[in-house]
């Protein structure tokens, strides 16, 4: 399972975006539950329904000697791997110097080791975040996701969370981004 170690993006909306969307002024929304609670909290959730980055981040993984080259990373839209590391018996991190190639089909990415994977352990540092130009659709979900959290926000928002937006037809908008379920 792939950690995520640091938002590297900018989020993916902004106030504005979402005043527009709510058909408001950003000064007569609530800002600081604007950029606070909703957007992290729509950007999460589009992240957990899809499998994919939606903000870009720095993400790390760890592969077992039984994964071969050409298999899947955990999470989609992966832009660039930043680092392989072979990974001793004793934790020892030794730097891979070969060659990788990232083959990105749609919803899944794929690391390749063009000269051969190397023996044992490793662990993978990449970049992914989806790119809104291409997927316009995520867009749209997000912010019809953030305008539904704010108009609803005594049901939605608890505390300093925002609970899961009720399944509707909009989930298609994000259909061209989620990862299929692995076993």
């Amino acid at each position: 399972m792939a950690r995520r170690i640091s938002y590297t993006g900018a989020p993916v909306l902004t106030l504005e975006q979402v005043a527009f969307q709510c058909r408001a002024e950003p000064e007569d929304l609530q800002p600081e539950l604007i950029d606070q609670i909703i957007i992290p909290g729509v950007t999460s959730q589009a992240e957990s329904k899809t499998g994919a980055a939606i903000r870009e981040a720095v993400y790390e993984e760890d592969w077992p000697a039984s994964y071969p080259s050409g298999h899947s990373l955990d999470v989609g839209q992966v832009v660039a791997v930043e680092s392989v590391l072979a990974v001793g018996d004793a934790g020892q991190e030794k730097a891979f110097e070969g060659r990788v190639e990232l083959r990105q089909e749609g919803k899944e990415s794929y690391l390749i080791f063009p000269g051969g994977r190397p023996e044992g352990r490793l662990r993978i540092r990449y970049r992914a975040g989806v790119d809104l130009k291409a997927h316009p659709g995520v867009l749209s979900w997000l912010l019809m996701a953030a305008e539904t959290a704010f108009t609803h926000r005594g049901l939605m928002v608890v505390g300093q969370s925002l609970t899961e937006l009720p399944s509707s037809f909009i989930d298609h908008l994000i259909a061209d981004i989620t990862v299929p379920p692995r076993f």
